[in-house]
């Protein structure tokens, strides 16, 4: 009688849908190879925000939806709605600038995850004045536990879901942001997140 050693059972990944959205070709090439890589069966691509919603119809199983755009184009925001509804819940959104404007809008759409695009990184925006770094080196001195807050900011969520997360009381999670604000002088939340993103603290 032979006998066979168990082994692990390998179930195939799910064939995800991705969405692409950006008026550059090449840009999208750029995002599917890497997408493929981490199992996404097939990927959409659309020219913009009209296009997007067409195409995210087409879509049942949704992965990822990457937007490249820049918030402060109210149609945008619309269109990252409507997705949305469709579904598409992982929502990374890529911009030109990474100001805190642009931070503040990004976190208000509920975006999962803001990219700042290379080229556009360092430029600023006329209506927020330059802030200097907090350090010699530009990086804020924060701890893990604080960095993991800020992260949690980043992606929109409360303090008492921020809380349930790290284990910590709302309360407690309100005392690490205290100490956030006076390290980076500000206690705007959408100001902590641009501070710790040009750092390179949160992503």
């Amino acid at each position: 009688m032979t006998s066979m050693a168990a082994g692990p059972i390998r179930r195939p990944l799910p064939r995800l849908s991705a969405l692409l959205v950006s008026p550059d070709t090449s840009h999208r090439r750029r995002w599917t190879e890497p997408l493929r890589n981490v199992g996404i069966g097939r990927v959409l691509e659309a020219l913009g925000p009209t296009d997007a919603v067409t195409r995210g119809r087409q879509a049942t199983d949704h992965g990822v939806c990457v937007v490249e755009a820049a918030p402060q184009d109210g149609s945008v925001l619309q269109v990252i709605r409507e997705l949305r509804r469709q579904g598409w819940h992982r929502l990374v959104l890529v911009s030109p600038r990474g100001d805190d404007n642009t931070v503040r809008l990004a976190l208000a759409a509920k975006i999962r995850s803001f990219v700042v695009a290379r080229d556009g990184a360092d430029a600023p925006n006329p209506g927020t004045p330059h802030r200097h770094d907090h350090r010699p080196g530009g990086r804020p001195d924060l701890s893990d536990r604080e960095i993991q807050v800020v992260q949690f900011v980043s992606n929109g969520h409360t303090n008492r879901e921020i809380g349930e997360q790290l284990n910590l009381s709302a309360l407690t999670v309100k005392s690490h942001l205290s100490r956030i604000g006076r390290k980076l002088g500000t206690g705007d939340r959408a100001q902590m997140v641009a501070i710790c993103m040009r750092a390179g603290l949160v992503s």
